[in-house]
């Protein structure tokens, strides 16, 4: 069961996600009427680094890879992602039992554990 994976942030995901959500068109004012005027493919570029240098400089992270088997082979995509560049708030994360307030696992109704990704503690050594 694989339970092991990166959670961070990369330009390369950055950029992918501003391409699919940056709009080609932008609305203007003429004469008091809404006009929809295309932007070049220029004028998109810059508008497409613009939103990816926002949600590199916000706090939010994805998952950035399918789940692994064991922590090392998160570390070492840990390792390529940090020596490639572009990259922040990367951590392993694994697969775990949630639990309460109260230090309960909580249950789903059919009586199994409810997993949601949690911090992995790892040595660095």
């Amino acid at each position: 069961m694989s339970t092991f994976a990166v959670f961070g942030m990369t330009r390369d995901f950055a950029l992918a996600e501003a391409r699919k959500k940056t709009p080609t068109t932008r609305i203007e004012l003429v004469k008091g009427v809404r006009v929809t005027v295309d932007l070049t493919p220029d004028e998109w570029e810059a508008a497409v680094q613009k939103r990816a240098d926002e949600v590199m400089a916000g706090a939010r992270t994805v998952q950035l890879c399918k789940p692994f088997d064991a922590p090392q082979f998160a570390r070492d995509f840990i390792a390529l992602c940090r020596n490639r560049g572009g990259c922040r708030d990367l951590t392993i994360k694994a697969r775990a039992p949630e639990k309460d307030g109260h230090g309960q696992i909580r249950k789903t109704k059919k009586g199994a554990p409810m997993l949601s990704w949690q911090d992995y503690k790892y040595d660095a050594a």
